[in-house]
């Protein structure tokens, strides 16, 4: 049993991601505020031994917090996501960062973490981030935010969330550093349950970073380490790259003059003359100046094919596959057991699998046809199990998750990265701020 060093309250907590992370260096969880019932039926099979009165329900609802030295949480992000509206602080759920702020002033625990996602560092929403971090400064607190993200601290997952750190400027001993990124060399086939092991076991090649650990000389994606190949595939009409497989290249009734038209269609749909979207419709006479000899009736074709669309209103064509995260026939994302991370997992789940095999190729046209025919034609890839999501969260292999997979979905996909909070409380342990106790 580890010393208990400072206490805390864990607000909107999940399945108690934040508690497992700061029990692992002291923390004595005294009470936590959670109101989905799912969540607290995990939480409560984690942690029968809570008093009954330990979950103090609504936020809304709760008037007083009891004596705690650090304050956690996640506030639910939808206000802030792509995957929301983007209304913000105007969201309700956004609005729930004014019962935080109104049991901060109330409790004025020595320090606080809160958790959100990227797009609450965006530009678009600076002014609530600014409004946040100002009313905190008011309460006294010296506050710090930054993106950190799960890959950089031996998860493999790309999650990128921000956190927002306050220490009581009354207790400020030291000043708080963010915590140094742990390189990644884990890959999938490691940690997920029956994957090909690749034939060569040479460690994966490291990605650049300056003196603050900022990853330096990336590729488009950021965790693929330049001159090296992404280890996933896109399935989508909408973009092209060395990993990228269109469904022109998948259906077998595609002959090389419809996919000269398909290339074609995806050159040339983002240029300006088209429109200002990034992506456009195209009219038939546009199509016409860029495809010698081009006919309706070769569109017509491809639209019976599901390759292509045609608006009524315009009479314009687009991609019948027309959405990025879309993908092509339910799947999107393609990852390789070699690869050293899997995308962010979401509470609205994804079109992303694993390959249960490995891709070889002496070219990039080599590779993308190996995939199409070893992974894609004979269905060697799978969705991830609960067990799974659990261990790219960083969750410790005896966590009791919930019987139902669609909801670990959604309650994995709402936690945190379990090594980040342990992280991000060793640092703010650093500064001395709970010496002595509150």
């Amino acid at each position: 049993m580890l010393e208990k060093r400072f206490s805390f309250v864990d607000l909107f907590a999940g399945i108690g991601g934040f508690r497992l992370g700061l029990e692992a260096i002291g923390g004595d969880c005294i009470a936590s505020s959670e109101i989905d019932r799912h969540a607290n039926h995990v939480y409560t099979n984690n942690w029968p031994n809570d008093r009954e009165s330990h979950n103090l329900g609504d936020i809304c609802s709760v008037l007083e917090l009891p004596p705690h030295d650090l304050m956690v949480g996640g506030v639910p992000c939808q206000a802030w996501s792509i995957a929301g509206k983007n209304r913000g602080i105007e969201d309700p759920r956004g609005k729930l960062w004014l019962e935080v702020l109104r049991l901060l002033e109330q409790s004025k625990p020595t320090a606080f973490i809160f958790e959100n996602v990227k797009g609450l560092h965006d530009q678009r929403h600076r002014d609530a981030l600014d409004y946040l971090v100002d009313s905190f400064s008011s309460l006294g607190y010296e506050v710090y935010y930054r993106l950190l993200n799960s890959f950089d601290f031996d998860v493999p997952q790309n999650r990128e969330r921000i956190f927002i750190v306050g220490i009581h400027r009354s207790r400020v001993k030291k000043t708080f550093v963010w915590p140094r990124p742990v390189e990644n060399h884990k890959q999938l086939f490691e940690i997920l349950d029956d994957l090909e092991e690749p034939h060569c076991t040479e460690q994966p090649a490291l990605i650049q970073r300056n003196l603050f650990g900022e990853r330096v000389h990336v590729s488009h994606n950021k965790l693929t380490p330049v001159g090296t190949r992404n280890q996933f595939f896109i399935l989508t009409d909408l973009r092209n790259g060395s990993t990228s497989i269109h469904s022109w290249e998948l259906y077998s009734n595609i002959s090389e003059r419809e996919k000269e038209i398909c290339m074609t269609i995806l050159r040339n749909r983002r240029k300006p003359q088209y429109g200002l979207q990034d992506g456009n419709p195209m009219a038939y006479a546009d199509l016409q100046t860029l495809i010698p000899g081009l006919e309706e009736a070769e569109l017509r074709c491809l639209i019976e094919k599901r390759i292509l669309r045609q608006y009524t209103d315009s009479g314009k064509y687009e991609f019948f596959n027309r959405k990025l995260s879309g993908g092509i026939d339910g799947v999107y994302r393609v990852y390789l057991p070699t690869s050293t991370f899997f995308p962010t997992i979401m509470a609205s789940g994804t079109l992303d699998f694993v390959a249960t095999v490995n891709v070889y190729g002496d070219s990039d046209e080599a590779y993308r046809a190996n995939f199409v025919r070893k992974v894609l034609r004979l269905e060697n890839y799978r969705s991830l199990k609960s067990s799974e999501l659990a261990r790219l969260q960083g969750f410790p292999s005896d966590f009791k998750f919930h019987e139902n997979p669609k909801q670990n979905i959604k309650l994995f996909g709402n936690s945190v990265a379990v090594p980040v909070i342990t992280a991000v409380g060793q640092a703010i342990l650093a500064t001395g701020c709970f010496d002595g106790g509150k």
